[in-house]
C-alpha cells in the first residue's frame, strides 16, 4: 500500500529533520491479493521490459498468490519464458528503490528486480540465478575461467548464467551485464536489493544478505522517470529447464538522501588554511596520478601460430573484466588495449582457419603482456586451440605468457600447412533457410565465426561487427527478418540457434 504523510509523522523536536515519506511502500507478507493501485500484470512498460530482458520469450501471465511468507511467483516453468509486475506509477530521481526477494526453486531466474524507464531502453536490473549448474561446465560456475568449458558436447560452451548480477540500461536498447554482485547465492535466504539514483541519473546498486553487503557497483541509468519491475523468467538453462519459485517480501521507493555535508562549526583562521591546501591537493594532486596510472596501466595480445610461432593479424580479440575490450590484430599478430581498470579480465581469442581459444583470466595491474598460441582448426575443428598459460592461469604485470618453446617469433607470417589429401572433406552444412547467393562453404564459416565469439543464445548476442560479418549478411537478415531460424537477430544483435542447426541437419 502508498503509506500516507499521516501515517508517518510523529511528533519530533523543532531542530529534527522532517520525516521522508515513501513514495510507495507495499508490505506484500500482510496482502491478501495484488494491491490494483500500485500493480499491473504485464503492463506496457513489463512487456517492453520483458522483451530486452528475454528477446524471443514467450510472455508468461504472473498469477501470485499472498501468505505470511510474502507475494509468491511460481508460474515461469520451461525455457524461453517471462512474467511481469509493473507499478502503476513512475517515480523520478532523486530516489532510492529497496525490494526484499527469496528464490526457493531455480532453474533459471526466480526473480529478477527492474528499474526501467516507459520503453525500456535505460534503467538497472539485479537478477538472480540460484542454480549451481547452471553454467556450461555444470560444475564451479563461480569461476569464469572454467565454466565456458563445456561439460560435454551437447552443451555449447561459455554458458555462465549462476549468480546475482545486474544490468544497466545504456539508453540505446542495450542492456550489458556488469560484473557478478553475488557469484555463489543460494535458494532459501532472504536477499535485500537496493537502488538509489541521484538527480543527474547516477545509480549505485547493491545486494545484502543478513545485514552483509554481498556486493555492490555504480553505473549511469539516465534520469528517468523509472517504474518498478518484479519479473521471473527463464531462457535457455544449462543442462535443462524446469520451475522457479521466488517469494517477494517487500518493495518501497523513498526519496534519495545524499550525504551529510561538512559541520556548521567555524573553523580557526589556521584550520581554514590547513583545509584550502587539503582542498587542492585532492583537487589537483589525486588527479593526475590516476591519469598517470590509468595511461600506464593496460594490456597487451600477441596472438601467434601454434606450429609456426609466426604472428597471425586480424585475429579478434575480447577482454571482458571491469571493463570491456574488443579488437583485431594488427600484422605483427598484436593488440594493445590501454586506460583499463585494474582486475581481472577474461581473454578469449580467434581467427579464421584456426580453432578458438578457451578464456583465460588475465589480471591487469599495470603494463600486461599476454600470448596466445592458436592452432590451426581441421575443416570441423573438434578441439580447443593450443594456448599458453593453461586456462584459469593468472598473468603477472609485465611478463608475457610464453609456452616453454624459446623459438623467437618470426617477423612475417610462415605459410599454411596444406590439409591431408587423404582425409575427405566433410559434408557442408544446409544452407540455412535460403540465405540467397551463400554456398555452403560461406555459410559453415558463418558459423564457426559465431561459435567462436560464442554468440549461441539471447544473452550472448553480439553486433555483425564484433562478428567479423560483412554488410550482405546484415542486408539478408533485414530482408529475410522473421524467417530465418538458424541465425536470430534480437535488437540489431544477433546469435546462432544451435537447436535449429540441428533440426535442419
Amino acid at each position: 500500500m502508498v503509506v500516507s504523510s499521516a501515517a508517518l509523522a510523529s511528533p519530533t523536536p523543532a531542530s529534527s529533520a522532517p520525516a521522508l515519506v515513501p513514495l510507495l511502500s507495499d508490505n506484500f507478507s500482510r496482502d491478501s491479493s495484488l494491491n490494483s493501485t500500485l500493480w499491473q500484470v504485464n503492463g506496457t512498460v513489463g512487456s517492453a521490459f520483458a522483451g530486452v530482458n528475454c528477446a524471443g520469450c514467450a510472455l508468461v501471465t504472473l498469477d501470485p498468490s499472498f501468505s505470511a511468507a510474502g507475494m509468491e511467483i511460481a508460474q515461469v516453468n520451461a525455457s524461453y519464458e517471462i512474467g511481469t509486475i509493473q507499478s502503476i506509477a513512475s517515480f523520478a530521481p532523486p530516489l532510492t528503490v529497496n525490494v526484499t526477494v527469496k528464490g526457493t526453486v531455480s532453474n533459471g531466474h526466480p526473480f529478477v528486480f527492474g528499474l526501467t524507464n516507459s520503453n525500456a531502453t535505460a534503467g538497472v536490473q539485479i537478477t538472480g540465478n540460484l542454480d549451481p549448474k547452471d553454467c556450461s561446465n555444470e560444475t564451479a560456475c563461480n569461476d569464469p575461467a572454467t565454466c565456458g568449458i563445456p561439460a560435454n558436447p551437447s552443451i555449447p560452451p561459455n554458458q555462465c548464467y549462476y549468480g546475482i548480477y545486474a544490468r544497466v540500461g545504456n539508453g540505446n536498447g542495450s542492456w550489458p551485464r556488469t560484473p557478478r554482485l553475488n557469484s555463489t547465492p543460494s535458494v532459501g535466504l532472504d536477499y535485500a536489493l537496493q537502488v538509489s539514483v541521484d538527480s543527474a541519473g547516477s545509480a549505485q546498486l547493491s545486494v545484502s544478505q543478513g545485514g552483509a553487503l554481498l556486493g555492490k557497483a555504480t553505473a549511469s541509468v539516465g534520469e528517468g522517470p523509472f517504474y518498478l519491475v518484479l519479473a521471473q523468467s527463464e531462457g535457455a538453462p544449462v543442462p535443462g529447464h524446469g520451475p522457479n519459485q521466488a517469494y517477494w517480501l517487500s518493495a518501497s521507493v523513498a526519496p534519495y538522501v545524499p550525504p551529510p555535508g561538512p559541520s556548521a562549526s567555524s573553523p580557526s583562521s589556521s584550520g581554514w588554511l590547513v583545509y584550502v591546501i587539503l582542498i587542492l591537493a585532492i583537487v589537483i594532486v589525486v588527479p593526475l596520478v590516476f591519469v598517470w596510472n590509468s595511461r600506464r596501466r593496460g594490456l597487451t595480445v600477441t596472438v601467434l601460430d601454434a606450429g609456426t610461432l609466426a604472428p597471425v593479424s586480424g585475429a579478434g580479440v575480447w577482454a571482458d573484466g571491469p571493463k570491456n575490450f574488443s579488437g583485431s590484430t594488427t600484422g605483427d599478430g598484436r593488440i594493445a588495449f590501454g586506460g583499463m581498470k585494474a582486475g581481472d579480465y577474461s581473454v578469449k581469442t580467434s581467427a579464421t582457419g584456426y580453432a578458438p581459444s578457451p578464456p583465460v583470466t588475465v589480471s591487469v595491474q599495470k603494463a600486461t603482456k599476454y600470448t596466445v598460441r592458436l592452432a590451426q582448426s581441421a575443416p570441423r575443428p573438434q578441439e580447443g586451440a593450443v594456448i599458453s598459460p593453461s586456462p584459469g592461469v593468472t598473468v603477472r604485470p609485465y611478463q608475457s605468457v610464453e609456452g616453454p618453446s624459446s623459438q623467437p617469433i618470426m617477423p612475417t607470417p610462415a605459410p599454411l600447412a596444406a590439409p591431408p589429401t587423404s582425409a575427405p572433406s566433410p559434408a557442408a552444412p544446409p544452407e540455412p533457410e535460403g540465405v540467397e547467393g551463400w554456398g555452403g562453404e560461406r555459410i559453415r564459416q558463418v558459423i564457426e565465426k559465431f561459435r567462436a565469439a560464442g554468440a549461441l543464445s539471447p544473452e550472448t548476442a553480439l553486433t555483425a561487427e564484433q562478428l567479423g560479418l560483412s554488410r550482405l549478411f546484415v542486408r539478408i537478415m533485414k530482408r529475410r527478418r522473421g524467417q530465418t531460424r538458424v541465425f536470430v537477430e534480437v535488437n540489431g544483435r544477433y546469435y546462432l540457434d544451435e537447436r535449429a542447426l540441428r533440426e535442419m541437419r
